[in-house]
């Protein structure tokens, strides 16, 4: 047997032994139960919320999808800017508690922004969340006691006023967990 006819041999099979292997079909059943719940933790608006900004503006904040959106409209001028109260983070499970952390999808990359900040703030205790940076953030879970409200504010250091495109845009996520882990949260969906 020359070796033209070994090879045509040996491909004749292993087609035998692949179709073989493939006529094997196990199945397992799985049962998945989804119970949707009510959200335990979501955004409110701030006492701020829909005030008067500046140049007759407003401090637009809406609420939406029970609670588990936020989109937030602002009006900085030159310099420092800091919008108090205009949203909260509520834990509305009196019995548990949560753990929140943020990841911005979108920073901030305008050069009109030298400093963009989400404050969070609790009796004292304040977060800043870095909206020109895309790292989750902070590096540790804030916890969210049973019934405990976060108070959202925005400091924004502005530069310049002028420029294409007018409006600057940052998005972000608010992660929400039930265990304070050490485990980074996967960007969704998961890859």
């Amino acid at each position: 047997m020359n070796t033209k006819n070994k090879l045509i041999a040996l491909l004749a099979i292993a087609t035998l032994i692949s179709i073989v292997n493939a006529s094997v079909f196990v199945y397992y059943p799985i049962t998945l139960t989804i119970s949707p719940q009510q959200p335990p933790v979501i955004f409110q608006k701030g006492d701020n919320a829909d005030k008067p900004d500046l140049w007759g503006n407003t401090i637009s904040v809406i609420i939406g999808d029970e609670g588990t959106s936020l989109s937030i409209s602002i009006h900085p001028t030159l310099q420092r800017n800091y919008y108090y109260n205009i949203s909260m983070i509520v834990n509305q499970d009196s019995s548990n508690a949560y753990y929140i952390k943020f990841r911005v999808t979108s920073p901030i990359t305008d050069s009109r922004v030298s400093v963009a900040y989400l404050v969070l703030n609790n009796d004292g205790t304040q977060y800043l969340i870095d909206l020109k940076s895309g790292n989750l953030q902070p590096s540790d879970w804030i916890t969210l006691s049973g019934s405990e409200k976060y108070r959202v504010d925005l400091y924004i250091e502005l530069k310049d006023y002028t420029g294409s495109p007018s409006s600057i845009e940052v998005k972000l996520d608010l992660i929400i967990t039930t265990t304070s882990t050490t485990e980074t949260p996967p960007s969704v969906p998961p890859t």
